[in-house]
């Protein structure tokens, strides 16, 4: 038997008089890019297949799962974690958004797993007051994603603090991801929006609440939410989120380039490109902002990386599926000296302490929106009574005519870039955000510097990095020469250069350490002469 007495109090993320059949479930699937991913892939869309998450629910009305016999919900499975599940009102629209045949991006997904919220915070998972040397249970049955749209508190600072340390573990420990609302509005509630690890959401039109982590808990000034999602109410824009999510983890299991690479579904990369595909849109104030500087020596510095309301802005799939597909393009310990990644991708990088990882890359015009984001877990103990977060920043450099770095802060970048961030140097955040506008043709290099002292017994702290640039302005890392297009001078570069070669290698396309018939194969794929 559950101690009622220990139970947080927890509350639904949405009124009592949500009006359900009001959903624009459609239109929301088009706000959030899934019609763009459609027209791209056609019938290789992912939907979330093969996918199993959870759905974790507040009671109400003493139930807590969704109307399994709802025809949203045909052919799926449903595994009731926390005793008989009930019919809950609540818990059916969450479902609906999260991996319903008709209003979910990820109709795909067939097994759930279902919860109540505080036997899940308690004896069913995280285990939070079962003792330091008693750890969470693993996920069952190999769930990737858990959806929480409840908000909570024990009223108690301790016990808050060991259960946002469990969760963010069991993130680490098992890379699954957490999603998390965040309340509708008045006071915030420390359970779950608190978590480092996770990706806490809000709604689209920005009428959440949107304060930053509170000063009693575990890393106090963190910007929250992380992103939002297109309803009225974060219970629903919260598995909108998840669902964007699957279908990621999805296209890691079957997309070709991505098969058999063992970090691509790591929590802080997918974290990265689902949170660097976002559209930059707010709706309450009419502009997306993260409040760099615009004049002065700081001119395009922020220690704020993320718009203070909506976050990153807006879940869409479509730019996110474009990173993600762009494949891993590893960052190297030193500056390269030549541009080596495309208009899209990605990287897990090991960033030991005071070092710094580097990416280079060329526009052949200029640039309307460049995205970058970098985001990295915090470590927690498995005793659950130590924790630490390494200190990453992320700067934009401008590569002279010499080869030399030069700054774009200050009056530097005055003519360079029209707007925006080019360095994101938040001290308390686990995210850090590059979102630059007008950026002016040129070579660039993209530095993500560890700056803290904090050991772990891992060592080097891993460091997650996403990004999106135009495909239209950008050189590939194929045309060698950088005269905007795949020819016969490249491939004589390529052939010039055949065989074993070191670090940078620009002609080392699939960078495996040499120059051969698959980097062949990859230039003459991207011939455009």
């Amino acid at each position: 038997m559950i101690d009622r007495r220990l139970l947080p109090t927890i509350l639904l993320l949405t009124l009592l008089a949500a009006p359900v059949a009001a959903h624009a479930q459609h239109g929301s699937l088009t706000i959030m890019g899934l019609p763009d991913l459609v027209a791209r892939l056609g019938t290789d869309t992912p939907d979330g297949t093969g996918v199993v998450v959870a759905e974790i629910e507040a009671l109400a009305s003493g139930a807590y799962g969704p109307n399994q016999a709802n025809a949203d919900f045909t052919g799926k499975s449903f595994y009731e974690m926390s005793g008989p599940a009930g019919v809950s009102s609540h818990a059916t629209t969450v479902g609906k958004f999260f991996f319903g045949n008709a209003w979910s991006m990820a109709r795909g997904v067939n097994e759930i797993y279902l919860f109540e919220a505080g036997h899940w915070l308690l004896a069913g998972y995280l285990r939070t007051t079962s003792g330091s040397t008693v750890p969470p249970l693993p996920p069952p049955a190999g769930v990737r994603i858990m959806n929480n749209s409840w908000i909570a508190s024990f009223n108690n600072v301790s016990l808050d603090n060991i259960a946002l340390r469990r969760a963010d573990f069991v993130v680490s420990r098992d890379s699954m991801l957490i999603t998390n609302g965040v309340n509708n509005g008045g006071a915030s509630q420390p359970l779950l929006s608190h978590m480092f690890n996770a990706i806490c959401v809000g709604v689209r039109g920005g009428t959440h609440t949107w304060v930053d982590t509170a000063a009693a808990y575990d890393g106090p000034g963190r910007m929250k939410p992380e992103i939002v999602a297109p309803d009225d109410y974060s219970s629903f824009a919260t598995p909108m989120a998840g669902a964007a999510y699957a279908l990621l983890l999805e296209t890691v299991d079957t997309w070709a380039g991505l098969l058999g690479n063992p970090v691509a579904d790591r929590t802080e990369v997918l974290k990265a490109v689902l949170l660097a595909g976002a559209r930059h849109e707010n709706l309450f104030t009419g502009t997306w902002t993260n409040n760099p500087a615009t004049e002065g020596p700081q001119r395009g510095v922020t220690a704020r990386p993320i718009d203070e309301r909506v976050g990153v802005g807006t879940v869409n799939i479509d730019r996110s599926h474009r990173i993600l597909t762009g494949l891993q393009q590893p960052g190297l310990q030193t500056p390269p000296a030549l541009p080596h990644i495309g208009h899209a991708g990605w990287h897990l990088a090991a960033i030991p302490k005071d070092e710094s990882h580097w990416w280079r890359f060329r526009l052949t015009k200029s640039a309307d929106e460049i995205s970058i984001v970098a985001t990295w877990h915090r470590f927690v103990r498995d005793n659950f009574t130590f924790w630490s977060l390494a200190n990453i920043d992320l700067h934009l450099w401008k590569v002279g005519s010499k080869g030399q770095l030069e700054p774009l802060t200050g009056d530097d970048g005055v003519g360079i870039f029209a707007g925006g961030n080019v360095a994101s140097v938040s001290t308390v955040d686990n995210v850090e955000h590059l979102y630059i506008t007008g950026l002016a043709p040129g070579e660039y290099l993209l530095e993500a510097r560890r700056i803290d002292a904090v050991a772990t017994p891992n060592g080097p702290w891993s460091v997650a990095v996403a990004w999106l640039m135009p495909e239209t302005s950008f050189t590939a890392p194929e045309d060698l020469d950088g005269d905007g297009a795949v020819g016969f001078s490249d491939l004589l570069l390529l052939l010039a250069a055949w065989g074993p070669c070191g670090t940078p290698c620009p002609a080392d396309l699939d960078g495996d350490g040499t120059v051969g018939f698959s980097d062949l194969l990859l230039l003459l794929s991207a011939w455009s002469q």
